[in-house]
């Protein structure tokens, strides 16, 4: 029970806002809807492997989390986020707390649907998350982003995700190649 304390003590808030979202644990609620928008991905070039999209994504994180090597579900939020102005529901985030180390947050997926992108609600959502962590004593944000996502890149690196700090992938350069760059932003 003394862990569970110290694990709710440092979680990001379940319930919190920025300046045009609210932004909320999801529930099973929500699946179908935050499914949707996980599927619109697939269009995004490069965001990641096609084989690798599944019809349960969503319903796995919000039952039993989409976890890293060795993660504890406790640790692990998605969360999904609606428009202050008409209360719909335009994307989701997940990441969780301690990965790889304790003093880490790692953001796992941030993903908006078609309608929404390009409005600087991303840019919003993770200024709010990394003050949020800030305070909570993460030193650091991590997250991995596809080697052929250009704007995925080029929008981490604008918002100081800027230091690489790991790179996994296929060592052969193809039409289906994969590679996966880690990003760091310290806080």
């Amino acid at each position: 029970m003394e862990i569970r304390k110290l694990v709710n003590k440092s979680l990001i808030s379940d319930l919190w806002e920025t300046e045009r979202l609210i932004i909320r644990d999801a529930n099973l609620l929500d699946v179908d809807r935050l499914q949707e928008i996980y599927r619109q991905s697939e269009n995004t070039e490069g965001w990641t492997r096609d084989s690798e999209l599944t019809n349960d994504y969503i319903l796995n994180g919000v039952d039993k989390g989409n976890l890293p090597p060795n993660g504890i579900k406790e640790f692990y939020k998605i969360q999904l986020m609606t428009r202050k102005a008409s209360s719909e529901i335009i994307g989701f985030i997940e990441f969780y707390h301690g990965y790889p180390d304790k003093e880490v947050l790692y953001i796992a997926t941030l993903l908006f649907c078609e309608d929404y992108r390009n409005n600087h609600y991303g840019q919003e959502v993770i200024n709010s998350l990394c003050e949020q962590a800030l305070e909570l004593g993460f030193y650091q944000v991590r997250l991995g982003v596809s080697l052929k996502n250009w704007l995925g890149i080029y929008f981490w690196n604008k918002l100081g995700f800027d230091t690489i700090l790991k790179f996994q992938g296929d060592k052969v350069l193809a039409k289906n190649s994969f590679a996966l760059l880690e990003l760091g932003k310290n806080l």
